[in-house]
């Protein structure tokens, strides 16, 4: 089942771009511009706390350092963000923070290209960091399950730390993905052309569909209840077997099976 949430925000604009793999895989792409973040409702779905990955495209868009760092996606409550992943306002690096704790992480993000971004909790208290396919840093703790106001991409709370430039793919999943899975399909969608899905197809919890201004919540299908059995009619099984039984008692001949047929 596939639920969407269509953002609270003002409309977008579509960025025609292409990967820094160079591959012919063009991914689900936003263009921001400082204002117009995408907010939505909070999702208990969302709360990664024991393990699940976030990944995304991104292109940062401005040259001198506004002065914070632009948030590039946020789940946070009045308690903190149980995660927020924030690009640095020099260009060269990531901050992530889960309540109180922050980290950042050194990476150069000026030369106007996307560059894919992971972010995965392996259940050790422990997030692994990954851009372009190369490990860039542990940080030591995992995400957070924090009471949410909302989730929210490209800005910390719908208002604050709004960011500029390109934001595209943006999955969120359940279950962390194995880094070798992270790097195949970064640059495929997750159903291929012929239907194909990607190998943790079911632990994905969200998926942008910024062509909508929407994202994409993925539950899993509810249960089928089991049909009844079909209910016998009164004087049928019941009153047969007992007549048989009545026809044997009373010497009455039981019919004998055919004999096969014989082979040619």
């Amino acid at each position: 089942m596939v639920r969407i949430i269509s953002s609270l925000s003002a409309g977008l604009a579509l960025l025609v771009a292409v990967p820094a793999a160079g591959q012919n895989y063009v991914p689900d792409i936003a263009e921001f511009d400082g204002t117009n973040g995408l907010s939505f409702p909070p999702d208990d779905s969302l709360d990664l706390a024991g393990g699940g990955t976030i990944e995304f495209w991104v292109q940062p868009d401005w040259d001198a350092d506004p002065g914070f760092d632009p948030a590039i996606v946020s789940n946070i409550g009045p308690n903190g963000a149980s995660y927020m992943v924030l690009m640095l306002g020099s260009r060269q690096g990531l901050g992530v923070a889960v309540g109180e704790k922050y980290i950042e992480l050194a990476y150069d993000f000026t030369d106007g290209k996307l560059h894919h971004v992971s972010i995965s909790d392996y259940g050790s208290d422990t997030l692994a960091v990954i851009i372009n396919n190369r490990p860039i840093g542990l940080i030591p703790h995992g995400f957070g399950s924090l009471p949410s106001s909302g989730f929210f991409i490209g800005s910390a709370d719908g208002r604050q730390s709004q960011f500029k430039g390109a934001i595209a793919a943006l999955r969120i999943w359940e279950l962390p993905i194995e880094p070798n899975t992270l790097a195949i399909y970064a640059n495929q969608p997750v159903l291929d052309n012929d239907g194909s899905p990607h190998p943790d197809i079911v632990s994905l919890a969200g998926i942008s569909d910024f062509s909508k201004r929407a994202f994409a919540l993925l539950e899993p299908d509810p249960p089928v209840a089991a049909e009844p059995a079909p209910e016998v009619a009164e004087g049928t099984v019941a009153d047969a077997a007992a007549d048989a039984g009545a026809g044997a008692a009373a010497g009455d001949p039981v019919p004998a099976a055919p004999a096969p047929a014989p082979v040619e």
